[in-house]
């Protein structure tokens, strides 16, 4: 029998062994590491470590030295360039976001936000559509369009050039706050990173959302008979539900599950009515699909 029919490579416990070690040094304060946005960036590597690792490392302990050496080489080198930053990091400049158009009777609002975290809330300044702050990090610029016409308003708020994806601390940071009595067509893409949607006091006509690698956590407007579609990339995908919100829920995941939290009526396959719904025949509609990760669905008591 050929010792070698049977070796094992080196590559896979040196990653679990470099997840540890940055888990620890995470823990001790030592350095900040953003394990979504890192993971979202050097997966290519990983790829890379064990199919090397299948083809020349199980054949003799030379090969299988030499994939762990170009395994660890480039995710070492690319953990510190996007993924790693000591704790003192100088943080990107701070641009303030207002638009205030005046009195408008609707509005479309685009936001795409390529890394980082982003917040979305609501205010309540009349003549105000959108304002709040972001600072961004690497070599991004904030890029804002906008228009009116026939008392309606459009407004595009995005960067343009490259960010810097997974460095804690330096990571891009949207603060924004969306006007919550224009009736509003919304739109916001994220990429990798993580979001946070708080649209519970806004007037929604619809709401478009697309999520690239990382997690959000969405809470619908109490009221309204709007319509949308949430689609989910990688990662964890949370939709709270006002128990005020007539709506009906259309949920479809490729690899990974759904998880139904509060009173829901489940009408058909992979279709959910909440409470309200169920005595109301005006609803609110969603269609929401996720790519790799977990859905839940969970109801958020009214104020």
């Amino acid at each position: 029998m050929n010792k070698n029919e049977n070796r094992s490579g080196f590559v896979g416990p040196f990653i679990l062994v470099g997840i540890g070690i940055l888990f620890l040094l995470n823990n001790l304060g030592l350095v900040q590491v953003n394990f979504w946005q890192l993971a979202s960036t050097l997966w290519p590597v990983v790829l890379i470590g064990i199919g090397l690792d299948m083809l020349i490392g199980r054949r003799s302990t030379t090969g299988s030295l030499l994939a762990l050496l170009v395994t660890a080489i480039f995710l070492v080198g690319g953990a510190i360039f996007v993924g790693v930053d000591p704790v003192t990091t100088n943080r990107g400049e701070v641009t303030e976001i207002r638009y205030a158009p005046g009195i408008v009777q609707e509005a479309d609002i685009h936001i795409s936000a390529s890394t980082g975290r982003l917040t979305v809330g609501t205010l309540g300044e009349s003549g105000v559509l959108v304002a709040g702050t972001v600072r961004l990090a690497g070599n991004e610029e904030v890029r804002e369009e906008s228009s009116e016409e026939g008392g309606k308003a459009v407004y595009r708020l995005s960067s343009e050039g490259m960010g810097v994806v997974g460095v804690a601390g330096n990571d891009s940071l949207w603060d924004l706050r969306i006007n919550a009595e224009v009736p509003s067509n919304l739109d916001i893409n994220t990429g990798a990173g993580e979001a946070e949607l708080n649209l519970e006091r806004a007037r929604l006509t619809s709401l478009k959302v697309e999520m690239g690698v990382g997690a959000m956590t969405i809470t619908l407007p109490r009221s309204g008979t709007f319509s949308g579609e949430i689609n989910g990339g990688i990662g964890k995908l949370v939709i709270r539900v006002p128990e005020s919100l007539a709506v009906r829920l259309h949920v479809d995941t490729g690899i990974g599950q759904v998880q139904v939290n509060g009173d829901f009526n489940q009408s058909g396959e992979n279709v959910y009515l909440s409470a309200a719904a169920q005595e109301s025949g005006e609803r609110a509609t969603l269609n929401i699909s996720s790519g790799i990760g977990q859905v839940v669905i969970e109801n958020v008591a009214g104020e």
